[in-house]
């Protein structure tokens, strides 16, 4: 399956604090999970944790919901595996649950001041 954006919040400055939430729509039942494409720009942290990203699911469409992901990035430059700097980073969460009424939606805890952007899309 194609993926399809679900979310996108611009690259854009970000203060420490709360962002969020970002609600997609209903999801369709075929998806198998979500890919959450990150971007910064050259002035990323150094050092330290920088932005807790937590993702939610709802099977009720959005009536309560659930925790079902979570990552931390910290300071210092995004590379490949070959050791090259990047500014964008892919992270992928299966979906366990097919749901007819499922939605899902990310919160930011910025702990630093950065530049970060994501697209969630479905696939």
């Amino acid at each position: 399956m194609a993926k399809t954006t679900q979310i996108t919040v611009p690259l854009g400055a970000r203060s420490v604090g709360m962002l969020g939430p970002f609600t997609s729509g209903t999801l369709p039942t075929a998806l198998l999970g979500y890919d959450l494409l990150f971007s910064n720009d050259a002035s990323w942290p150094a050092n330290g944790d920088v932005v807790i990203v937590t993702v939610e699911i709802s099977t009720d469409n959005g009536t309560s919901w659930q925790f079902d992901a979570q990552i931390t990035y910290s300071g210092g430059p995004w590379k490949t595996k070959a050791g090259a700097t990047v500014n964008t980073s892919d992270w992928v969460v299966q979906l366990q649950n097919d749901s007819p009424t499922r939605k899902v939606r990310i919160t930011f805890n910025f702990l630093q001041a950065c530049m970060l952007g994501v697209t969630l899309s479905s696939f």
